[in-house]
């Protein structure tokens, strides 16, 4: 006999942003269309709709990075061995995606899954492209240390309506520990730098947030990390660490999720956002660091005939019907075990 399994569909839910008056003074600016966008990326997943074209495109403008922080799973790539060609996205293979995007209901675009987006020299370029396209949220996160006082010039111009600086600590020597080859002081002066240059410039954008990944290393810190930059930018937030090294173990996680009576897990991403990969590799998940979910390649196929086909809604079949235990990557997944 098949077991009825309660499905739950939790969107952002290991996310937490602090909400102050500079958020709100941003958000009442913002037009219908973006309130249109935000409407489709909560709801599409909750009710399971699935149109011609995902919400929200990943490309990642670049697989480079400059620093090996020690939770990130491409330094753990790195190290082994197992991480895949580095190279920047290519332009035109981009556009070809923006221009597909702009017709069929793309939303948003954000410029990094594993990389550090600033190490592509045509990002500038990428995000104007898309804001003349009329993408409504053009965003990335950035380790801020590259930077410059041009590049940040170059940004705002661009109409970047969100950037988020990644920084893990607001003490210096346990900062420099987790952001190996990162330097404290010019991180945080390039930071403070930039929001001065935006406010020089007149520009409402970008969005500017702090976010630190907490884990066990830094979470008696979040305190003193909000006092640190809650006067700085605009938001100051925390990411939950997820352990991608876990999806390697079959073990204990994958019992807890298939437990008789348990609320099953449904994935939100597969109805809002589709990420893209420099080399062409088209994945579903920002968990799947390993890109064991690949549905298909870029180079060969439309946005909309990997969106729409067979192995994507497999994929979203399962999770509807409470059984993700039947995909492994799924089952091992710590979002699926999130609170």
């Amino acid at each position: 006999m098949t077991t009825k399994y309660e499905v739950e569909t939790k969107v952002d839910h290991n996310y937490h942003q602090l909400q102050g008056d500079k958020t709100s003074r941003w958000e009442s600016a913002l037009p219908p269309e973006y309130w249109e966008y935000r409407r489709k990326w909560q709801e599409y997943p909750q009710n399971h709709v699935v149109e011609k074209f995902p919400v929200h495109l990943d490309i990642e403008a670049t697989s480079n990075c400059n620093l090996l922080c020690t939770m990130c799973p491409r330094t753990d790539m790195i190290n082994d061995g197992t991480f895949w060609k580095v190279k920047n996205f290519d332009f035109e293979l981009y556009a070809r995606l923006v221009d597909e995007g702009a017709e069929k209901g793309l939303c948003s675009i954000k410029f990094n899954y594993l990389g550090e987006p600033l190490m592509n020299p045509r990002l500038a370029e990428m995000i104007r492209y898309a804001k003349d396209k009329g993408i409504v949220d053009v965003m990335f996160n950035t380790n801020a240390s590259m930077l410059t006082e041009r590049l940040a010039k170059q940004l705002i111009e661009s109409g970047l309506d969100k950037l988020f600086f990644s920084f893990d600590s607001p003490y210096r020597d346990h900062y420099n520990q987790i952001r190996i080859n990162a330097d404290y002081d010019k991180v945080l002066r390039n930071i403070k730098r930039f929001m001065q240059i935006r406010d020089e410039m007149g520009s409402p954008k970008p969005f500017t947030r702090v976010s630190m990944v907490r884990m066990k290393e830094n979470d008696e810190e979040w305190q003193a990390f909000k006092e640190l930059f809650e006067p700085i930018v605009d938001a100051v937030a925390y990411v939950d660490y997820l352990d991608h090294n876990n999806q390697a173990d079959t073990g204990k996680m994958l019992v807890k999720i298939t437990e008789l009576g348990e609320k099953k897990f449904c994935c939100p991403q597969l109805w809002q956002r589709m990420f893209v990969h420099p080399d062409g590799v088209v994945t579903v998940c920002c968990v799947d660091s390993a890109r064991k979910l690949s549905v298909g390649r870029i180079d060969n196929k439309t946005v909309e005939e990997i969106w729409n086909g067979p192995e994507y809604q497999k994929l979203r079949d399962l999770h509807a019907a409470g059984r993700i235990d039947e995909i492994p990557i799924c089952a091992k997944c710590p979002l699926a075990l999130a609170p």
